[in-house]
């Protein structure tokens, strides 16, 4: 699979651009709402603040650790805190992400993300999500009481294959990104069942 530099950044850009965009859109609506009533903040446009505003946050601060430079600082409670809080903001309160780091190091920040990104969007409703390191290799291990999706999974096949998707190529970064990283050289094992996916790098 051959991916430039630059479709790599367009790539990563209209990710970011893309789930940033709704909780932007919120804000302004709420402010909206609050010149419309003469300032005055009630219940209903608060709760949209708060929510858009602490989902931004959660978000932005973990596409800096995914996609970002300089990012071996992080301490690693604090990148379970990052990963922990990026989850509540795609999943939801009736079907929860949750989330295990098996010896998570900050010099892995990255890659830890990237693989927290990668087992979130093959849950269609909540699941939990494991990501190991050992000597030889990462897992990210992926369980839900209910079927993952098998379209992104067979995505995620297809680029394993180093075939690219056809549409929506910027909902599938995370593992492209991750593979540019890696180089070619270091092999990534996908293996799925219908509740159950584990893809072993290395």
């Amino acid at each position: 699979m051959i991916v430039s530099n630059t479709e790599l950044a367009e790539m990563i850009s209209t990710r970011i651009s893309h789930d940033l965009i709704g909780n932007i859109g919120a804000l302004s609506s709420a402010l909206e709402l609050l010149r419309e009533s003469n300032n005055e903040l009630d219940e209903g446009t608060l709760g949209i603040l708060n929510t858009a505003s602490s989902t931004l946050k959660a978000r932005q601060t973990f596409f800096r650790i995914a996609f970002g430079l300089d990012t071996k600082s992080i301490d690693t409670q604090e990148l379970n805190k990052i990963c922990q809080d990026y989850l509540v903001t795609v999943g939801s309160r009736v079907s929860p992400l949750t989330l295990e780091l098996n010896s998570p190091s900050s010099d892995l920040a990255k890659f830890f993300c990237l693989c927290v990104m990668i087992g979130a969007e093959v849950c269609v409703r909540g699941g939990n999500i494991a990501i190991s390191v050992s000597k030889n290799n990462m897992t990210i291990d992926v369980k839900s009481d209910y079927p993952l999706s098998s379209p992104k999974i067979g995505v995620y096949k297809d680029i394993l294959q180093n075939v690219l998707p056809q549409d929506n190529v910027s909902q599938y970064v995370q593992l492209i990104y991750l593979r540019e990283l890696l180089g070619s050289e270091v092999p990534m094992n996908l293996s799925s069942e219908e509740n159950h996916m584990q893809l072993v790098i290395g």
